[in-house]
């Protein structure tokens, strides 16, 4: 499908940072070195997924729209106690803007799957120590790339 590459070329051209107190660790798809960290500050984790509400279907939204849709995905994951390190989606394109997400720990796939499909997302990254980070799409058949 030529949409899943175009948005997948996307993907992998950014960095995924997350954010600590102090220092902040950034991922990429295909980055062999940095995958197999086993743990954020020293916390030990099973897996995470970097998650994100803006920008549904890869249709771009207005600044204020994005930072409604993150506060909403904030507080799901605090109802459910899942927890989490805020990140940031940075493209190496100047014309898309860097996105606010979150680093869910310990988290399943299905349950991630179920988390960026809540909140719209075209894929979702996934990682498990000593795996790849994983590019997990969500959508197949309705994938937009509208202003992208």
């Amino acid at each position: 499908m030529a949409i899943n590459r175009r948005l997948e070329a996307f993907y992998s051209q950014t960095t995924y940072r997350a954010l600590f107190k102090k220092k902040s660790i950034d991922f990429r798809l295909g980055d062999q070195k940095k995958y197999r960290r086993l743990a954020f500050c020293n916390l030990s984790i099973k897996s995470w997924a970097f998650i994100s509400a803006e920008n549904p279907y890869s249709i771009r939204l207005s600044e204020r729209e994005n930072y409604f849709r993150s506060g909403q995905l904030s507080r799901y994951l605090s109802v459910k106690n899942r927890i989490y390190v805020i990140g940031l989606g940075i493209p190496d394109c100047v014309d898309w803007p860097v996105e606010l997400g979150f680093f869910i720990l310990n988290i399943s796939m299905s349950d991630a799957k179920y988390i960026g499909n809540k909140f719209q997302q075209n894929a979702i990254l996934w990682f498990r120590p000593m795996t790849p980070i994983k590019l997990v799409w969500l959508v197949e058949s309705t994938l937009s790339c509208e202003n992208i």
